[in-house]
């Protein structure tokens, strides 16, 4: 109930502030476990992008500093957050990661770690691939466009599903998840200069 409240709120408030325009819904239209990467670029990225995916909730992994405050806390369970330690291995947030994937969640993941401050995609982490991976589910990329500025629009470019098995086989070691990691990150790349070309 509370996400399906925070998805009317995000309709209401998004649409005529932001015009979400997605491009090539059909990617989105996601049944089952999947990791769903994204850029980041600001704190309307997790709205915008859970708002867009219209198939069933996006699970989100959210720093545990957020998860403190008891409201915040409620709020953020609710709305199927996973909280994970930053700076570490957080070995709960992984398995509960997994296991919400095994189960036939999306899991959603801005692989840069942090927000980019020039827009500019930055170095990706390696725990999408190795979710991904590990859950044995595939990887669709989306790519954000666009300012948050009042009455601008916001373009979601989406790439077809990727089974990261085609791309490094069976394996999930560090070399695979490392191959991996640079496979979606170049995929990323591709979608933003699509973004820009238009």
């Amino acid at each position: 109930m509370v996400y399906f409240l925070a998805r009317v709120f995000a309709y209401i408030v998004l649409m005529p502030i932001f015009f979400v325009r997605v491009l090539h819904k059909e990617n989105l239209r996601i049944h089952g476990g999947c990791v769903v990467i994204c850029n980041h670029i600001s704190n309307w990225d997790p709205i915008v992008l859970g708002h867009s995916v219209k198939t069933q909730p996006v699970c989100y992994m959210a720093k545990e500093e957020l998860f403190r405050n008891k409201v915040a806390n409620w709020f953020l369970r609710h709305l199927h957050a996973i909280p994970v330690a930053r700076g570490k291995s957080d070995l709960k947030a992984v398995k509960t990661g997994l296991s919400a994937l095994k189960s036939g969640k999306i899991l959603g993941i801005f692989p840069e770690g942090h927000r980019s401050e020039t827009g500019e995609l930055l170095p990706f982490e390696p725990g999408a691939a190795l979710m991904a991976l590990r859950a044995g589910v595939p990887v669709v990329p989306v790519y954000i466009s666009g300012n948050y500025k009042l009455f601008h629009q916001i373009k979601l470019y989406t790439h077809p599903a990727i089974d990261l098995k085609e791309i490094v086989g069976d394996k999930t070691n560090s070399a695979a998840i490392e191959q991996a990691t640079e496979y979606l990150q170049a995929v990323m790349a591709e979608l933003k200069e699509s973004a820009c070309q238009k």
